[in-house]
């Protein structure tokens, strides 16, 4: 507990000087003092002070650089072309992710310009068909080759 308002020290520090400050300027131009602490809520400086710090220690803990970021979001936006990975990765969180697929066995998902490749073994044909479903509606797949093997299929034929 000691540790945590020692950190939170130079904080409560900047609200009393920006507090202290917006009394000041009030009771100059003739304005109660009582009023003033109004005004700062009012205003909202732990909000905004709060939102700035929030900003800063994301920045420091961002996982990416700004500059990468920044064209990857340009990219999304501007719908432009996904490389064969950045699909791959959809796909794959797509489908573990969706409520009729991510209870499933998860396939191996390769991309070639544009068509996802679903290669692996499954329990059965619905979820067979149900995988190649949701890979198909993702935006940016142009077709899915299903080579997903049905697991009673695949030790009957051998």
């Amino acid at each position: 507990m000691f540790l945590f308002r020692l950190l939170f020290l130079p904080v409560r520090i900047a609200f009393a000087l920006v507090g202290s400050l917006f009394r000041i300027g009030f009771r100059l131009g003739g304005i109660p003092a009582r009023v003033s602490g109004r005004a700062v809520k009012v205003v909202g400086v732990r909000g905004w002070l709060f939102l700035v710090v929030g900003v800063v220690v994301g920045l420091l803990l961002a996982p990416v650089t700004g500059r990468e970021l920044r064209l990857k979001l340009q990219a999304t936006l501007s719908g432009g072309s996904d490389s064969g990975t950045s699909l791959a990765d959809k796909v794959a969180f797509e489908l573990a992710h969706a409520p009729r697929t991510w209870h499933l066995t998860q396939p191996a998902i390769t991309v070639r310009n544009g068509e996802v490749v679903l290669e692996g073994v499954v329990s059965d044909d619905d979820a067979r068909d149900e995988l190649a479903r949701v890979a198909a509606a993702i935006p940016g797949v142009a077709a899915v080759d299903n080579r997903l093997e049905v697991a009673g299929a695949a030790s009957a034929d051998h």
